[in-house]
């Protein structure tokens, strides 16, 4: 696209590399699990729900797990990772903005929490 730049940002570890390159297997089964568990205990302790759509909710899953794995931590997976903590600290799941959110829409931006009363 002309007048269009791509930025690319790469965080490193202290020792150089590239955090996507450091994960194991082992490293990305435990944060399934940890923002798993982080997303049911929002929801046990909130007035949201997971969306109903399990499909839905496995495919942001994994879309955290990624950004822990780029970005080393849980970023929504729907807003832009800058590289200023400051600012990206708003955007760990569950992000500062998805109460009102649901308020206004019924769900927040990425759709993995929802509105609806829990049975």
């Amino acid at each position: 696209m002309a007048g269009y730049n791509h930025i690319k940002m790469v965080l490193r570890n202290q020792d150089g590399r590239r955090m996507a390159d450091t994960a194991s297997d082992a490293d990305l089964e435990t944060w399934r699990r940890e923002i798993t568990e982080r997303t049911r205990r929002h929801v046990a302790e909130s007035s949201c729900r997971l969306n109903p759509d399990e499909r839905i909710v496995k495919a942001l899953i994994e879309g955290l797990v990624r950004r822990r794995q780029k970005s080393g931590d849980f970023y929504c997976p729907c807003r832009i990772v800058t590289g200023n903590l400051e600012t990206d600290r708003r955007n760990v799941c569950p992000c500062e903005t998805h109460e009102a959110e649901i308020a206004e829409t019924g769900k927040c931006h990425c759709a993995l929490y929802v509105g609806e009363k829990k049975k």
